[in-house]
């Protein structure tokens, strides 16, 4: 019996013994996600040197020349107040949704919607350890653009993507960001702006796209028209839509001025073509919708024969005739045909005639008065392009066109 009772008692004493390690596995395993809740909310708190930095500076900025104010001793501004203004920018955006990235995304995504690689132009951007500005206003010299580098976005129209916070910002000065009371508690608050261009750049948030395409088309054109950035359909859309609409009222040749948007010289004076815009045309073309087609169309016989040289008549800044190669040319014609001509096959008919109403297709037409060019594209392999060698072969069989140049 005592046997009995020892055994027993070893029993509950094991039991006790696991079931209070199993307690403490589980305290374990509990404590470093409460460490971690405790650390992020530090994180998304200014510390009290900061604050003190930060009420410094506030009182600096009140002497920044403006409209209204032109004190006697003008406060200059410098790359410290973007760091603090970021700073106090980078809570606001966590308190409002924005996921912080890492290293790699954030360098991925400035280069896919940015293209830093390929800004290697002086005055496109400037690269310090902290920062990477896009300038905005890229008709003024190098040192003009750095001169007024930091400044408020109405007078420099520059974007700041900063290196160490992880987000896009123009300058704001800090009594526009945060309010410090006397017991050094603060308000921080942000433009709903900032908080959906960094959700929608860096987080993918649709919800944030969706609200720049009803608030912020300014700043979405400006990636595709400045930055090269056609990866996104509904920027593309609201772009082509807008630009067309503008250049075509009451005459419906000028809305090649869209050929801005497609084909390009980089700050090599080569060549660029969007290929996603050129995609987004294609999958946008219908039997009743061909005004993007025929735009481009248009622009083809610009293109070789010029711009007028009627000022009160010009469609472009820069000559097209006189701004690409007798090679870029032709590159530029074999992409437009790599979509106009499957197009034409695929709706023009009787049917059609009021939309798909131009006798032959754009290639064929131009290949009558420059035939040079066919020659070209087939030198150059098609330019990679895989409907093109069909194209050609096919160009035989169109009709004799009634006019060779829809203008």
């Amino acid at each position: 019996m005592e046997k009995l009772i020892k055994s027993n008692h070893m029993y509950i004493k094991k039991t006790l013994i696991y079931f209070t390690i199993i307690l403490l596995l589980t305290a374990c395993r509990n404590k470093p996600a409460k460490n971690y809740q405790i650390v992020k909310e530090i994180e998304m708190n200014l510390t009290k040197n900061e604050i003190n930095e930060i009420k410094q500076y506030l009182e600096y900025q009140k002497q920044i020349v403006s409209d209204e104010l032109d004190p006697e001793n003008p406060y200059e501004l410098t790359p410290k107040d973007l760091e603090l203004a970021s700073k106090v920018l980078l809570i606001g955006l966590k308190n409002n949704g924005y996921k912080v990235v890492s290293d790699e995304i954030f360098y991925q995504k400035i280069n896919e919607i940015f293209g830093i690689k390929s800004l290697k132009s002086p005055n496109k951007i400037n690269v310090t350890d902290n920062y990477i500005t896009l300038f905005g206003q890229q008709s003024k010299h190098y040192k003009e653009l750095l001169n007024s580098e930091i400044d408020v976005f109405a007078y420099n129209e520059n974007y700041f993507l900063m290196r160490k916070q992880h987000l896009i910002t123009e300058f704001q000065t800090l009594k526009d960001l945060i309010k410090i009371n006397e017991d050094d508690s603060y308000k921080i608050t942000i433009r709903p702006s900032q908080v959906h261009r960094n959700k929608y750049i860096f987080n993918d948030d649709k919800a944030s796209l969706a609200w720049l395409l009803n608030n912020e088309k300014y700043f979405l054109t400006t990636l595709l028209t400045d930055f090269g950035y056609d990866k996104e359909p509904k920027i593309n859309k609201m772009v082509l839509d807008s630009i067309y609409k503008q250049h075509t009222q009451g005459n419906p040749t000028r809305g090649q001025y869209i050929a801005n948007l497609f084909f390009v010289k980089d700050s090599h004076n080569k060549l660029q073509i969007r290929k996603n815009l050129l995609k987004y045309v294609e999958h946008n073309t219908s039997a009743t919708d061909n005004r993007f087609i025929y735009a481009l169309s248009y622009f083809i016989f610009t293109l070789y024969d010029g711009d007028s040289k009627d000022n009160s008549y010009k469609i472009f800044d820069e000559d097209p005739s006189k701004k690409f190669t007798p090679i870029e040319k032709a590159e530029i014609v074999a992409n437009i045909a790599n979509i106009e001509n499957p197009a034409r096959e695929k709706y023009k008919s009787p049917e059609s005639s009021d939309t798909w109403n131009i006798p032959g297709s754009s290639l064929y037409n131009l290949s009558v008065s420059h035939p040079e060019v066919i020659k070209i594209i087939e030198a150059h392999n098609y330019f990679g392009l895989p409907k093109m060698k069909e194209i050609i072969a096919k160009l035989q069989e169109e009709a004799p066109p009634t006019g060779a140049d829809p203008e």
